[in-house]
């Protein structure tokens, strides 16, 4: 069954986003082998091909020198195995569908070079990464979203390898350089692209914004819906919670509040898989024996390293988490009745152990009255409810307590600050008025992110999903590699990783 989503039509919202002039000739990048990510690429082709423009595909997830995030399967090995990748499907379902072939390009600089001159002459930690350019685009935070370090904590103590830094900063000015390249050969006039975080969906955003093209960006869409696209950077908290408030402004009456709902009550019973990886060692409805206390404060921890990932600023904010913890239990020590739980965030389990290490401590020092550790088995949502007032430094629990009707603080970056269900403080001044006068709860706003949760973006346009998942377009499967080739990926992959380590 076809769901109402946020945007009844990808051809209108191009036409709306994009002038005719910018559709003519557009450029699709993916450096991705995701499932979910190339069908969206393959209905956004597939629409503006349908529109008139003309379409240029970089398939380009075999073609850099480091693997991309979402890189499973090496070309040559599946022709080995006579197999095919998904990014080799979907280009033959494009070409099927009537795109021509002469459409699918490869890089054209074919003895390539950096164009500048990348200087790294050893180790780096996060803040020396993070400065570092490529024809002043923000190559170094592209390279901290590299995942070859799965366990590299977010503190300047700890250094980067010299090896894998070079091949990341080279794979980013490779695609910089060879989509620079491309868009001026062809005459491009609109780039799409994956995310735009990535290593090298950044270099290509990067690459077409230089040269004074429009970019947008293409992502997963909410839990009902396919996927997104928009013209926004990802993490632009406050564009997305004006399409949230404007979703539901628009929706009807009669549905949006009971559907809204619906996602809350989907994580609160643990239906949630997107949440399973949080929740899967609490136990629904256990609590804790609640403090005598006037006013019970439970501060929810956020992840640290997806707080390091955002580009912000932080002048904004009160300072660091263990900073605001600090601050958040000094202030509840000074009033008679506070009394503060802190819920170590359960991801905490899966991180690096100088991250915990250093997080456990931070907790240590403010010394709260009760701490439940990253592996308690206390279910979140029930310690909401036990909660008078209920902070956060951005985690989506926040919303979720706003949701329970709860008093919520946000201390730190969130995509709900701005939706009247939760207030902002951005000072130790500020967050002790509103501790003394918790301002007025508004349970619309977090109905409205619930909203925006289940029905972001697009259906389906073109792409058809049949009945056990499979995709498809105009009846050519969008179909994958054996499993014999993905293991064999795999293992080039480990090595790959390895050396680089």
């Amino acid at each position: 069954m076809v769901v109402s989503a946020e945007h009844d039509s990808l051809r209108e919202f191009l036409r709306s986003t994009l002038t005719d002039q910018q559709r003519a000739k557009v450029l699709l990048s993916s450096f991705t082998q995701w499932e979910f990510a190339l069908a969206a690429l393959t209905d956004i082709a597939a629409c503006l091909h349908i529109m008139g423009s003309e379409v240029m595909l970089a398939l380009w997830s075999n073609h850099t020198p480091m693997h991309d995030t979402g890189w499973s399967v090496d070309a040559r090995v599946a022709r080995l195995l006579r197999t095919h990748t998904r990014d080799e499907h979907v280009r033959e379902a494009l070409i099927h569908f009537g795109i021509p072939r002469s459409d699918f390009v490869a890089p054209p600089i074919t003895r390539w070079k950096p164009a500048q001159s990348i200087k790294i002459s050893g180790p780096m930690n996060r803040s020396q990464i993070s400065a570092l350019e490529y024809f002043g685009s923000p190559m170094g935070r592209a390279i901290l979203q590299v995942k070859t370090l799965t366990d590299a904590p977010v503190t300047d103590r700890f250094y980067w390898p010299k090896r894998l830094l070079r091949c990341a900063a080279l794979s980013y000015a490779f695609v910089y350089d060879q989509t620079c390249e491309l868009i001026s050969q062809q005459k491009v006039t609109a780039l799409v692209c994956y995310n735009g975080r990535f290593l090298h969906d950044r270099a290509a955003a990067a690459a077409a914004q230089s040269l004074g093209i429009p970019v947008l960006y293409y992502d997963n869409g909410g839990t009902d819906t396919a996927y997104d696209l928009t013209d926004s950077i990802t993490h632009d908290w406050s564009q997305l919670q004006g399409r949230m408030l404007d979703l539901y402004e628009r929706w009807p009456s009669r549905e949006r509040d009971a559907l809204g709902a619906s996602w809350f009550e989907d994580r609160m019973t643990h239906s949630d898989p997107s949440n399973a990886l949080f929740i899967d060692a609490q136990e629904i409805g256990r609590s804790i024996e609640r403090p005598q206390a006037d006013c019970l404060v439970v501060y929810f921890s956020s992840s640290g390293d997806e707080i390091a990932d955002l580009e912000l600023d932080w002048e904004r904010f009160i300072g660091s988490q263990q900073k605001a913890l600090r601050i958040l239990a000094d202030l509840c020590r000074e009033r008679p009745g506070f009394k503060l739980v802190v819920r170590s965030h359960p991801h905490k389990r899966r991180k690096p152990k100088q991250d915990v290490e250093e997080w456990l401590s931070a907790v240590d020092s403010a010394s709260p009255d009760i701490h439940l550790g990253p592996n308690s088995s206390i279910d979140s949502y029930a310690l909401m409810k036990q909660a008078d007032i209920v902070v956060t430094y951005g985690s989506t629990t926040g919303v979720e307590a706003a949701y329970l009707d709860r008093s919520v603080i946000v201390l730190g970056p969130s995509a709900y600050d701005e939706l009247g269900c939760a207030t902002f403080t951005g000072t130790a001044k500020d967050l002790s008025t509103v501790l003394d006068h918790p301002r007025e709860r508004n349970r619309q706003g977090a109905i409205a992110f619930g909203l925006m949760m289940r029905r972001r973006g697009f259906n389906y346009q073109y792409v058809e999903a049949g009945s056990n998942g499979e995709l498809s377009l105009a009846g050519y499967q969008l179909g994958d590699a054996t499993k014999l080739a993905k293991d064999f990926s795999h293992l080039l992959g480990r090595v790959q990783r390895f050396t680089l380590r």
